[in-house]
């Protein structure tokens, strides 16, 4: 294949991928989402070139890494067939239909990557996870641990949120993000001056 052209083919994934990737795909399509996939298998070569994209070729950055999980067959890029090729209400359902299943979204990353879904070689079906509507009910302050408390203080003291904010599980994986983000640009200091 040449790096120009993308994979699209779950069968070329890890059989532990294909199942995770399949079930991702069925569980989107019963939530109405109209998705597709973009990118499965991708050889060395191909993420060489991706990654010389923006850099020493033309052409906008598309990836931050010339390791990537897609050359282990253990990754897969989707897009949507509506409202809008990379929207993003549809790429956040998207994700926490994954994260509901056990499965990684790059979307929750420092660098976050929207349209990435990955999995580890002991992925499996987890039927105990938490419905989307436990996600989003708040979880309250004792139930806490000592370092989301701080990170929610963090996020408070510098007006991101409210003081009396009752997060939800989803929240706190995303605002871990946005945290870990402020923490490393120094962000945290440069708000207190």
């Amino acid at each position: 294949m040449s790096v120009t052209s993308a994979c699209r083919d779950i069968n070329e994934l890890h059989s532990v991928a294909q199942v995770a990737c399949k079930l991702f795909l069925e569980e989107c399509k019963k939530a109405g989402l109209d998705i597709f996939i973009t990118e499965t298998y991708r050889s060395q070569e191909r993420q060489d070139y991706l990654y010389s994209q923006g850099r020493s070729r033309p052409g906008k950055i598309v990836t931050w890494t010339l390791k990537s999980n897609h050359k282990s067959r253990l990754a897969w890029d989707i897009a949507c067939n509506k409202p809008s090729l990379y929207d993003a209400a549809t790429l956040k359902k998207a994700g926490l239909i994954a994260m509901n299943l056990g499965i990684g979204w790059g979307g929750v990353w420092k660098t976050p990557d929207m349209p990435h879904f990955e999995v580890t070689t002991n992925w499996k079906v987890d039927d105990e996870k938490m419905t989307l509507e436990e996600k989003f009910k708040p979880i309250e302050q004792k139930n806490l641990t000592e370092g989301q408390q701080n990170m929610l203080k963090r996020l408070a003291k510098i007006g991101a949120i409210a003081e009396d904010y009752k997060p939800s599980q989803i929240d706190l994986v995303w605002m871990s993000g946005i945290d870990s983000a402020f923490k490393n640009s120094g962000f945290y200091e440069f708000a207190k001056k």
